[in-house]
């Protein structure tokens, strides 16, 4: 009998010594929920001068750094302020953002020897991470709908109100009504009468929605809170 293949995991293996030990560290920089373009990220202390991230539409950067604390610097059209990551071999978390306008998301590693990834990424979405919903802002934020925006042309489902049900799962439940999915665009209906008052909602988009391309978002959560809301 041949002997069972082993599938090593680089994440483990750099615990135990025998893996990377530099890593790509990546995340999208916001605003609002909409990615910020053209923004450049470099590791504070760094001597390298190529180790430098310009933010795709996504506000998608990547640098290579490695374990323990790292803090970047960022500059947005001259907007300066200093972002502090804890990088382990199994994730990247935030520690602090030196500016409250901004937010990181869809923070990740992945060893700096693999080939260039690229990745299908949310380029704006409503609602977005740390929106919260009141009376004062619902008609200029979620009574239309849910709206995602994405950096690829998506493939297009056969039934879009099950490919939703699938691939956007919220909790506490919310009724979605009609689905419209085109291009990067996807857009679903809410039963405004299903919110719940001072609730915080998390939406998990699921690996299934993909690109023609054949990327898949990464399995990403937006948490948002419904407030004070009189319908």
């Amino acid at each position: 009998m041949n002997p069972v293949e082993k599938e090593e995991n680089p994440a483990a293996l750099s615990l135990l010594g025998l893996g990377p030990t530099t890593f790509y560290v990546t995340g999208q920089l916001m605003v609002a929920g909409t990615g910020v373009s053209g923004a450049t990220v470099r590791i504070s202390g760094s001597t390298d001068p190529t180790n430098v991230s310009t933010t795709d539409s996504a506000g998608r950067f990547k640098l290579i750094g490695s374990i323990g604390t790292m803090t970047l610097e960022v500059d947005v059209s001259g907007t300066k302020f200093t972002i502090e990551l804890s990088v382990t071999p199994l994730a990247v978390t935030l520690i602090s953002i030196s500016n409250s306008s901004f937010t990181v998301f869809n923070l990740g590693a992945s060893p700096s020897s693999a080939s260039d990834v690229t990745y299908l990424d949310i380029t704006s979405s409503m609602p977005y991470e740390g929106l919260i919903v009141s009376n004062g802002n619902y008609m200029a934020t979620v009574s239309s709908g849910f709206s995602f925006n994405f950096s690829e042309t998506l493939e297009s489902p056969s039934n879009p109100d099950t490919w939703r049900d699938e691939n956007f799962i919220i909790f506490p439940s919310l009724t979605f009504l009609s689905t419209s999915v085109g291009g990067n665009n996807v857009i679903f209906q809410v039963n405004s009468g299903t919110y719940l008052p001072e609730t915080d909602y998390y939406l998990t988009l699921q690996p299934g929605i993909k690109s023609v391309s054949g990327k898949s978002i990464k399995l990403t959560i937006i948490r948002f809170r419904i407030g004070a809301l009189y319908l």
